[in-house]
């Protein structure tokens, strides 16, 4: 000890002879970590709690990869008078579900008015919205609509409640991933303005907000919240506590200074790693500064009692780092290595939220050393006369600790073990949706949803076949049902959906409506072309592509949960998957979904600071030892620094009953503050120690030397926390109120029973060990008790941009007729592929008022071969006329063409890419021209198209035309919102009859999703032997043959 007392000695003396340039070389250090802070951003993607090693987190990607992944935001309609089928709601819900198209990121808007209702009439399939006009339906069509709205198991419990008194309009995102930190609040900032305006506009009608992307927002809002008023309170009232009890207002500025300037280290160190800020790393400053309260008082607390006997400031400042330099140093490196415990998390955010305060405590270390002393020489600190009174407060405890040694050696650990036996009623019992408590509007929001219509937890089981178009079996689909019909009884689950239940609707339909055919088909045969049939139909977005994988091997079965916990999650899974046992174990099928990952994190996260807090205990302890060279000193600091969150964890045992993942990060903070007060208590015992004094006096020591320091900081910090438990965001709250009960704990475990320990164990070195015997009893259970395992051109020519599209449409006039046979190539997110074959046929209309007729015969795969789809096109705004051979039936039937915007046979090409246009659909905006996208050597024109049809999946297409034969190379859709989200390129062109150019490659990139198809065709023909006659319904049959 001497040796290391020498050497803080001459480091005193180093810094504070040379503090007027070690503080400037300071602050150009610090300042070049601060630069890293413009780097930083907020993020608040709930994914980043999803490590990219995490398993579950690999098994969702998959997942994802093979149907969808999808963020969504609910709209709940809550009219004042309980009535949504009437003509003015159904109007407004319309007016929205418009709206919220133009949100950014938006895949799909779902509400009662754009559900794809379907019914038979006559001989055609109908597919339409559920209100086909809204802004013309009477009060006898409103009802008629609701009634079917009632009757789908579809739509109950997820866009209507059981009444119908409440509706919500369902918009799903796809989040392109590339900015986690600014997508989600793009859409939020877009989405408040439009909720406000229509509660502004229709004051009878309460509209609300939930799902993943408010709650994602909610989560950021309620740190910021947090920070603008709580911690601002927090941290001044341990100012002001610190103060009063050191009565130097200069020492107050000085400790905030140095807070703030720590603080600001972790944020520029994360700054400069360019991580994002989340909702766990935006606490690292607050506890940052809490450390540097606790540090900065020890320094402070020993100018107070040096000021007494001198008036030489430097002296003040010499004495403070020479007495107190080696505690500091050990309790920032240990507490360093406590936060730094935090990257055994299985969460980013936590390991991210260790790694800086780690960092700020380097900062404290930096700033308390170097800048606090050179302020204690330099600020006008007014030198007090007397003892500080909480001086003689604390000699007066540690002469009736002393006295009392041996009743609170047996006293003490009677009462830790009593606290501590509450640590076996915590369960483990998180529920993310419920971490804000009732002031937020989102926990409102969330609440009415669950208790009114549906869950927020979703379970989601994708049923694999193994076999390629292997969904259509009866066989397959029947166990799938069966299982369906398992999830629906059971008690926790509001409602499932289940592409059963599209087929069965399908199958009443088909048989004229007649509700016994509510069921599964007879034949895979039916069901596959019933399918094929629906989705030939569906509008912009309503695919199928999201409950069904690209190679139609897997569903997507999809639960829905309210108000649960982790632990009911798991409990329902286990029911699960012995049902998958029992009933189809060639089916069995993890669950997965983002609520699960959430749930395992949970559950498996806990375990793992356990255990990461256990090895930096062994660290810290190891520590210990090396400074002390006293194994047994460095045993007996495991106590004090083990027993107090195992208290605090068993009083919450007691009070809360559960714990969640946002308390177990409460060890790994609490145990760098625990540690410092040990540490510093244990020095200055084991320094009165080696100079010879007795236990009893080397304890006054201690208390004399740093009794006041621990008292004023534990006091300051813990009404500090307690102020911090008042939020009404769960991990701020249940940190902070738990984090207060381990201070106090710590300080009773300090004063109370680590004394007594101390003087008891040199007893033990004079006394036999039978006579301590009834001593070495309650400590022996206390050691052993296991603790807690495009910008627009201005100059954009509409007549030149015309005259580019009159020429393109011309130079294909005259064609006559053509056939060819082509395929697809389908591929997924993940690289997985699926084929389609078939052949087209198509006759030109020589009248320009008509659309030309074509037939498209399937080939592949199996289950859709022979099937044949006739279109008679029409122009702008009349709907094509469309009609479908179904060889399982040997029937044709007549098919709703309205949804245009549709996906052609799951592909990423919808029947609007692919069908005929005239001319005048569009407005053509002639923009620049430019060397072409594909073959540079050319020079195309790039023209921007904008369709006159509202009802058209795209605001505009951005084509390049080539000036030289007038071919189009690439088209660029856009989406309503006027986002890109396709890219087609033409390739491979070949000229016939010396006038007409086909590209034989096609390939459609949607951006957004990550998905292509590749459309290839083989050798044109053209002119061949057809007629008006081939292309009639009645002709129909013979052509798929």
């Amino acid at each position: 000890m001497s040796e290391k007392k020498q050497f803080f000695d001459k480091f005193a003396d180093f810094v504070v002879g040379k503090r007027n340039w070690l503080v400037p070389l300071t602050f150009v250090i610090a300042f070049i970590v601060y630069a890293g802070i413009p780097n930083l951003r907020l993020d608040t993607d709930g994914r980043v709690f999803m490590g990219p090693d995490n398993p579950d987190k690999q098994t969702l990607d998959l997942f994802e990869q093979e149907f969808a992944k999808d963020d969504n935001l609910n709209i709940l309609f809550i009219p004042n008078d309980g009535v949504i089928f009437t003509p003015e709601n159904l109007q407004i819900i319309d007016a929205l579900t418009e709206d919220a198209w133009n949100l950014p990121y938006v895949r799909l808007v779902n509400s009662i008015t754009r559900f794809q209702n379907t019914y038979s009439e006559g001989d055609m399939l109908v597919v339409e919205d559920l209100i086909p006009d809204p802004y013309s339906v009477t009060e006898e069509e409103a009802l008629k609509a609701k009634k079917i709205a009632q009757s789908r198991i579809e739509i109950q419990r997820s866009l209507i409640n059981d009444d119908a008194s409440i509706s919500a309009i369902s918009i799903i995102f796809r989040l392109p991933g590339l900015d986690l930190a600014s997508e989600i609040p793009a859409i939020m900032a877009e989405a408040n303005p439009l909720i406000k305006k229509y509660r502004e506009n229709y004051p009878n009608v309460n509209f609300q907000l939930t799902g993943s992307v408010p709650i994602g927002e909610a989560f950021a809002e309620a740190s910021q919240k947090d920070g603008q008023s709580l911690t601002p309170a927090m941290l001044v009232a341990m100012l002001v506590i610190v103060g009063l009890l050191l009565k130097t207002a200069l020492g107050v500025f000085s400790i905030l200074l140095i807070s703030v300037l720590s603080a600001l280290v972790s944020l520029g160190a994360l700054g400069w790693s360019f991580i994002p800020l989340n909702s766990a790393t935006a606490v690292a400053p607050l506890m940052i500064i809490t450390l540097a309260v606790a540090s900065t008082v020890h320094i402070l607390s020993s100018v107070r009692q040096t000021m007494v006997e001198t008036t030489d400031r430097k002296i003040w400042a010499k004495k403070a780092i020479s007495d107190h330099g080696l505690a500091i140093s050990v309790a920032v490196f240990t507490t360093a290595i406590g936060f730094l415990s935090l990257n055994f998390s299985i969460s980013p955010p936590f390991r991210q939220l260790g790694n800086m305060v780690a960092a700020g405590m380097v900062g404290i270390w930096v700033f308390t050393m170097f800048l606090l002393p050179a302020l204690i020489c330099w600020m006008p600190i007014r030198q007090a006369k007397a003892s500080a009174f909480t001086d003689s407060l604390i000699m007066a405890l540690c002469e009736w600790v002393i006295r009392y040694q041996k009743n609170l050696l047996i006293f003490i650990p009677i009462v830790v073990i009593c606290f501590m036996a509450g640590i076996t009623q915590i369960k483990l019992e998180d529920d993310f949706i419920r971490y804000f408590d009732e002031r937020f509007e989102i926990r409102q929001a969330n609440d009415f949803y669950e208790d009114n219509i549906g869950g927020l937890n979703v379970m989601e089981y994708p049923v694999e076949t193994g076999i390629e178009s292997g969904i259509n079996s009866i066989e397959y689909l029947e166990k799938v049902e069966s299982f369906t019909s398992f999830l629906r009884n059971q008690p926790e689950i509001s409602n499932v959906r289940s592409i059963t239940d599209i087929i069965k609707q399908l199958n009443q339909n088909m048989n004229g409506d007649d509700s016994s055919f509510y069921k599964l088909p007879d034949t895979d045969e039916e069901a596959s072309q019933y399918l094929f049939l629906y989705e030939l139909s569906l509008g912009y977005g309503m695919d199928l592509t999201d409950q069904i994988n690209v190679d139609r091997s897997a569903v997507r079965i999809t639960a829905y949960v309210p108000r649960t916990t982790t632990a009911e999650l798991q409990e329902l899974d286990s029911r699960v998957q012995n049902w998958f046992k029992k009933n189809a174990p060639e089916l069995q099928s993890p669950v997965t979904g983002q609520t699960h990952v959430y749930t395992m994190i949970s559950a498996k996260d806990v375990p793992a600071m356990l255990q990461g807090t256990t090895l930096a205990l062994i660290f810290i302890s190891g520590v210990i030892l090396l400074v002390l060279r006293n194994i047994k000193l460095g045993l007996i600091s495991l106590i004090p620094n083990l027993v107090p969150a195992a208290m605090a964890f068993g009083l919450w045992g007691y009070s809360v009953g559960s714990v969640t993942l946002a308390v177990s990060i409460v060890v790994a903070m609490t145990l760098g503050i625990v540690v410092d007060d040990t540490v510093h208590f244990i020095l200055k015992y084991a320094d009165a120690r080696k100079r010879g004094a007795s236990a009893e006096n080397a304890v006054r020591h201690a208390f004399q030397k740093v009794g006041m320091a621990l008292t004023i900081t534990s006091f300051a910090l813990v009404v500090g926390f307690i102020i911090l438990g008042q939020s009404g965001f769960a991990v701020n709250r249940d940190l902070a109120r738990l984090t207060a009960v381990t201070l106090t704990a710590a300080l009773f475990i300090d004063f109370l029973f680590l004394p007594p320990l101390l003087i008891w164990v040199e007893k033990m070195r004079k006394d036999s060990l039978f006579k301590n015997v009834k001593l070495l009893l309650p400590v022996g259970c206390l050691l052993l008790l296991p603790i807690m395992l495009s910008i627009k051109p201005v100059f954009a020519s509409n007549e030149k941009g015309l005259e580019i599209a009159e020429e393109t449409s011309k130079r294909d006039d005259g064609f006559i007729n053509f056939t060819v046979e082509g395929q697809m190539i389908l591929k997924n997110k993940a690289g997985k592929e699926s084929l389609r074959k078939f052949k087209t046929t198509t006759l030109e209309n020589p009248d320009p008022r008509e659309g030309d007729k074509g037939i498209i015969v399937f080939l592949e795969p199996r289950d859709v071969k022979g099937t044949s789809l006739l279109t008679h096109s029409k122009i702008e705004p009349e709907d094509d006329s469309q009609w479908i051979f179904l060889p399982a039936i040997k029937r044709v039937k007549r098919i709703s063409s309205s949804n245009r915007t549709g996906k052609f046979v799951s592909s990423e090409f919808s029947y609007e890419d692919l069908g005929s246009e005239e001319v005048m659909d569009n407005e053509h905006i002639w923009l620049l021209d430019l060397p072409c996208p594909t073959d540079a050597e050319l020079t195309c024109a790039k023209v921007e198209s904008r369709p006159k049809n509202p009802r058209s999946g795209y605001s505009k297409r951005v084509s390049y035309t080539d000036l030289d034969q007038y071919r189009v190379h690439r088209i660029e859709f856009y989406n309503r919102r006027g986002d890109l989200e396709k890219i087609l390129t033409f390739t491979d062109f070949k000229l016939y009859l010396e006038q007409y150019w086909r590209a034989h490659e096609m390939e459609m990139e949607n951006i957004q999703t990550g998905k292509s198809t590749t459309l290839s065709w083989n050798e044109y023909k053209f002119r061949v032997d057809i007629s008006e006659r081939d292309f009639t319904p009645q002709a129909l049959e013979r052509s798929s043959r």
